[in-house]
């Protein structure tokens, strides 16, 4: 089965299959929906993607084969849990590039996911400044979804709220890039730091 290596502390989990263009090349992944959590590395062959499943993941009735599971692989390409519009997860290097300070809430969501929601962000006493600068409340201020606010924030008519927003960003980007697992930051290779 090619070379493809799980991500360590995800194999073995329970999920489904989701899949994504990235510049038009179509990636296969594994998605733990009740963590939100991707549990595979991307693939990019509708095989392999299936040979992968049956030997490092699960349903929740256990172990399955790899007609099985090649059955939701192709089932993703058409279909998915994880986002209600197809254009939502077709992304193209331009755009991810010039987003990378402003990105859409389904490539946080997704990027997300892929970092298995690691809250060490939050724990930044320059991230939390700029979240009350930004006028997150305090209790939303180790919430992924306040993300959003500060996106919007970049665009504020306060040149102090805009900065932070900035600043934010900046480092939720750093943090995200040195965060993606196995081949994760090849396929966003857009969206490496300046």
């Amino acid at each position: 089965m090619g070379d493809i290596t799980p991500i360590a502390d995800r194999e073995g989990q329970v999920g489904g299959i989701e899949s994504m263009v990235v510049d038009g090349r179509r990636w296969f992944f594994g998605f733990d929906y009740s963590m939100d959590t991707a549990v595979s590395p991307l693939v990019d062959d509708p095989a392999l993607m299936a040979e992968f499943a049956s030997r490092h993941m699960l349903q929740r009735d256990g172990a399955h084969d790899v007609a099985y599971w090649r059955d939701l692989v192709d089932l993703s390409v058409g279909e998915s849990g994880i986002v209600g519009e197809d254009g939502d997860r077709t992304y193209d290097s331009g755009t991810l590039a010039a987003q990378r300070l402003t990105p859409s809430t389904q490539l946080m969501y997704l990027l997300g996911a892929a970092t298995a929601w690691d809250d060490g962000f939050f724990e930044d006493d320059a991230v939390q400044a700029a979240l009350a600068t930004i006028g997150v409340p305090e209790r939303d201020r180790e919430e992924w979804d306040c993300l959003d606010r500060c996106v919007a924030a970049t665009r504020s008519d306060d040149a102090e709220v805009r900065a932070a927003a900035a600043g934010l960003m900046t480092r939720y980007q750093r943090f995200i890039w040195d965060n993606l697992p196995a081949n994760w930051p090849d396929v966003f290779a857009a969206l490496r730091p300046a």
